[in-house]
C-alpha cells in the first residue's frame, strides 16, 4: 500500500464528507410542508453521520502518519429548493462518496485492515443511496 497516496485520498474523502455534512444541514433548513419533520430528521441524521465519517477518516490519516487537511470549498448560497430537488442532490452526494470509497478500495487491497475500513464506508454509503432512491420513488 502506498501510504502517501492513500493519505491523499483519505483527505479527499474526509473533505467530501465534511462538504456533505454542510449541505445536508443547510438543506434541512429548506424543508416545509407535511413531510417536514421526517425529512429534516433524515437530513440532519445524514449530516451527523457525515461528520462521524470525516472524524474516522481524519483519525485514520493520523494513524497512517499523515495530517488531516480540512478544506471547506462549498459556497452554500441560500436558494429555494423542493424536497425532491434536495433528495436528488442527496443522490449525487451519496453517489460521489460511494465512488470515492470504491476507488480507494483498489489502493488498500493489500492491507486487510484498511480494506475492511474502506468496505465499511462502502456499505454505509450504499445503504444511504438506497434509502434516498427509495424516497424518490412514487
Amino acid at each position: 500500500m502506498d501510504k502517501n497516496k492513500v493519505i491523499k485520498k483519505l483527505n479527499e474523502m474526509m473533505n467530501l464528507e465534511i462538504s456533505g455534512a454542510m449541505k445536508y444541514l443547510q438543506y434541512s433548513y429548506y424543508v416545509f410542508g407535511l413531510n417536514r419533520i421526517p425529512i429534516v430528521g433524515f437530513l440532519r441524521e445524514q449530516a451527523t453521520e457525515s461528520i462521524g465519517h470525516s472524524t474516522k477518516l481524519g483519525d485514520k490519516i493520523v494513524a497512517l502518519g499523515g495530517l488531516p487537511m480540512v478544506k471547506v470549498d462549498e459556497d452554500l448560497k441560500a436558494r429555494k429548493l423542493t424536497t425532491e430537488q434536495i433528495l436528488r442532490d442527496s443522490v449525487q452526494i451519496e453517489t460521489k462518496a460511494l465512488s470515492g470509497y470504491m476507488n480507494l478500495l483498489n489502493d488498500v487491497a493489500d492491507d486487510v485492515v484498511m480494506d475492511s475500513f474502506i468496505r465499511d464506508f462502502i456499505s454505509e454509503e450504499s445503504g444511504h443511496l438506497e434509502e434516498v432512491e427509495k424516497m424518490l420513488r412514487e
